[in-house]
């Protein structure tokens, strides 16, 4: 017979205990404490069915049963899935049932002596926009979602919207911390301010959208989106979760961190720095300082970038760099043209077009892991040329003055047309391919055909009499 087991017993009792105590003390987190220790629940469970096969050594059923098996599984799942979910800023508290009531906002303040507008924990969305004005003007809407109207009031009196004078700066604060753990806050705020004020904003989970600003703006959060416009200052924006970055004339520095979708970022006349896991659409253009791009999975460096640069996933395009320039990229396909100075660039998996432009040619050291690599050159272009495929074939466009070999497995172009700088290209699988400007896209293929010649005219017939007589011309 096989020995009944203590661990699914306890294991009823735990929980049962755990949400007793939930209903008991509605404020407590619950389920952000269970997505941080639920490990706890096997390690108990491991504990306890050591001690049963300790006990009952003697017995051969004192293991795991299949259904405690596919138990374990199922909470590995979950807590994996719960502790996801909280990492990434989503709460599973009682707070998102009940229902949401709304409450104006409106609130006013001097700005003088003041140099900066600075934000605590805001949750929610906040539009700032710099205007000739010497105060601070705030107007929107607040949402409380309680289970009753008279909580939701009563919330609302307790955390009003403040303009707080500190010196050389103005806090804004919404009090939300005063709120109940079960109710949540959050606002959508119209905020015009002097234009010369900078901005800062710390903690919490909000959106910002930021315009007509001649000041510094640091954004630091857990959770949001930032866009912003017209800012002659240097901007940072930290935030670790966010859905969209966006950027456009930014008369300074713009330094970006953390992790998200979608990154655009246009106009800006001092350095951009990104680092972080970005997994969306990124674009950037007209960059007159630096650009330093840093990930997990790519790295990007260019000294400017006059023309722009587009990537996801799967592909990477840039054009007009001003190098040096230096790409590594894991998977993705690239596409280059238009680059100046000097080219690094390592690609793991991906095909790779490089297509300079411009004479004289800049110095181009190209790896690829797996993948093609093509290189278009001006016809007339100078440069020294080593390019090998270890398992692929080699083109080459520009005849004797580049030689082609063959190394056991390897193809090699080797050569020099006048007195350039060098070119080397390596794929370890994948072909290798120089080619003339202006051919790249026709080369290998069939000539067309000649076209046919066309048929001869008709000899045109003699036109009928017209009787001038008459007062009606048929056409």
């Amino acid at each position: 017979m096989r020995s009944r087991s203590l661990a699914g017993p306890l294991l009823l009792l735990l929980l049962g205990a755990l949400f007793l105590w939930r209903n008991l003390h509605p404020e407590a987190p619950l389920f952000d404490l269970l997505a941080t220790w639920w490990p706890f629940l096997l390690i108990g469970w491991g504990v306890l069915r050591l001690i049963e096969v300790l006990i009952w050594r003697a017995s051969r059923e004192a293991g795991l049963g299949a259904g405690e098996i596919v138990l374990v599984i199922l909470i590995c799942l979950a807590g994996m899935g719960l502790f996801e979910i909280n990492r990434h800023g989503i709460h599973l508290t009682p707070e998102i049932f009940g229902e949401q009531f709304e409450f104006p906002v409106a609130s006013r303040a001097s700005a003088a002596g003041a140099t900066r507008i600075v934000f605590e924990n805001p949750r929610g969305t906040i539009h700032l926009n710099g205007a000739d004005t010497q105060e601070i003007t705030i107007n929107g809407r607040k949402f409380i979602r309680a289970y009753k109207r008279e909580d939701a009031e009563r919330t609302d009196g307790q955390t009003p919207v403040d303009i707080v004078p500190q010196g050389d700066r103005v806090l804004v604060t919404s009090h939300q911390e005063r709120a109940p753990a079960d109710e949540r806050i959050t606002g959508e705020l119209d905020i015009t301010v002097p234009r010369g004020m900078a901005v800062e904003a710390y903690g919490g989970n909000a959106d910002y959208e930021i315009t007509d600003i001649n000041g510094d703006v640091d954004l630091r959060g857990a959770r949001g989106d930032a866009r912003l416009a017209r800012v002659i200052g240097n901007v940072r924006v930290e935030i670790g979760r966010s859905e969209t970055i966006a950027a456009d004339t930014i008369q300074g520095n713009l330094d970006v961190e953390g992790r998200g979708s979608d990154v655009d970022v246009q106009n800006v006349t001092g350095q951009v720095t990104l680092n972080g896991q970005y997994v969306g659409s990124l674009a950037f253009k007209s960059i007159n300082g630096a650009l330093q791009l840093a990930g997990p999975r790519m790295e990007v460096r260019a000294a400017a970038l006059p023309g722009s640069i587009s990537m996801d996933l799967g592909d990477f395009s840039g054009s007009n760099l001003v190098g040096p320039v230096r790409l590594v990229t894991q998977s993705r396909d690239v596409h280059l043209e238009g680059f100046t100075d000097s080219l690094t660039l390592e690609s793991v998996r991906g095909d790779v077009d490089l297509q300079p432009g411009h004479v004289p040619l800049p110095r181009i050291d190209a790896h690829s892991g797996s993948g093609a690599i093509e290189l278009v050159l001006p016809e007339k272009a100078a440069f020294q040329l080593q390019a090998t495929a270890y398992r692929g074939d080699a083109v080459n466009d520009f005849g004797d003055p580049i030689e082609t070999q063959v190394e056991g497995r390897a193809a090699v172009l080797r050569g020099a047309q006048g007195d350039g700088p060098l070119i080397r290209i390596v794929a370890d699988r994948g072909s290798v391919a120089v080619r003339k400007q202006g051919s790249a896209r026709n080369a290998g293929a069939p000539a067309p055909p000649a076209p046919a010649a066309p048929p001869a005219p008709p000899v045109p017939k003699a036109p009928a009499p017209v009787n001038l007589k008459s007062s009606e011309v048929k056409l």
